[in-house]
């Protein structure tokens, strides 16, 4: 009996056999059919229409498109055509307004005839003024015709009148004694200034109301100066008749181009002392 048990529980136990699982189900797979994009081919081709504004001949029928590069080349080329057209016109128009123009001007440079002149101007002294013959060529060159010629030598005339001095309305401002003063400045400024210097200064000063006073301050000055000198250098004594005499010989008294208002004047009021003139 103890052998029988023995092998009993030697004897390996019988697990219980799991039941096998079942495995899902697959579900029917449902074939989809991707769908294919158009080729090129699969769509009908569309062809822009030509614009007016664009011409034929730069049309491709074929692209339906502008051909650019022969529209520029096109273009350049109308450029330098109509470019051309304009100098050329440019110059036949000017060429033909010369030939007007020289139509219309004397038949030579020396025809120009000078214009009525006013009062006191002469044809000689218009003729003899540089500019007269400056603007004569000029006109000439530019084919001016007589009344341009004219206008430009009464314009001439008038601003050189516009310069001159009115000497009536100077003398005036001088007062009566108006040429007495203007004798003695031209006097001393001929003596106290060589020919060149004194011409300056006549044409100058020398030609208005203010210069002419402004000459007398100088003189003024001088003689205060030259009084102030012949004090410290000369003895303080009344001149005698030979002194008078000797000092009337002097061209500072006598020649009008080396006289001296302020020697001839100490010369003067001896000689009247001298004879109670």
């Amino acid at each position: 009996m103890a052998e029988e048990e023995i092998k009993k529980e030697e004897q390996p136990t019988e697990q219980p056999k799991e039941e096998p699982k079942a495995e899902p189900k697959e579900e029917p797979k449902v074939e989809t059919k991707e769908k294919e994009e158009p080729t090129v081919k699969d769509t009908p081709e569309v062809i822009s229409k030509r614009p007016e504004y664009i011409p034929e001949k730069f049309w491709n029928k074929d692209t339906g498109e502008p051909i650019l590069d022969e529209m520029g080349k096109s273009y350049s080329n109308l450029e330098k055509f109509v470019g051309g057209k304009k100098e050329e016109m440019k110059k036949t128009v000017q060429d033909e307004l010369q030939i007007e123009a020289r139509a219309k001007r004397p038949p030579s440079i020396d025809k120009y005839e000078l214009p009525k002149l006013p009062e006191g101007i002469t044809e000689d002294m218009v003729r003899a003024n540089p500019m007269t013959d400056w603007w004569r060529k000029q006109c000439w060159e530019q084919s001016g015709n007589q009344e341009i010629f004219e206008e430009g030598i009464n314009k001439y005339v008038d601003m050189y009148l516009g310069s001159q001095v009115n000497v009536d309305e100077e003398k005036t401002k001088l007062g009566e004694n108006a040429d007495a003063r203007i004798d003695a400045v031209n006097s001393w400024a001929s003596t106290f200034f060589n020919q060149e210097q004194f011409d300056k200064i006549s044409g100058t000063l020398g030609q208005s109301a203010d210069g002419i006073e402004a000459l007398e301050k100088v003189i003024d000055a001088t003689k205060h100066n030259l009084s102030r000198a012949n004090q410290v250098t000369q003895p303080d004594r009344p001149l005698t008749l030979a002194d008078v005499k000797e000092m009337m010989r002097d061209k500072k008294y006598f020649d009008s181009r080396e006289r001296d208002p302020a020697y001839v004047k100490k010369v003067d009021e001896a000689f009247s002392r001298l004879y109670r003139v």
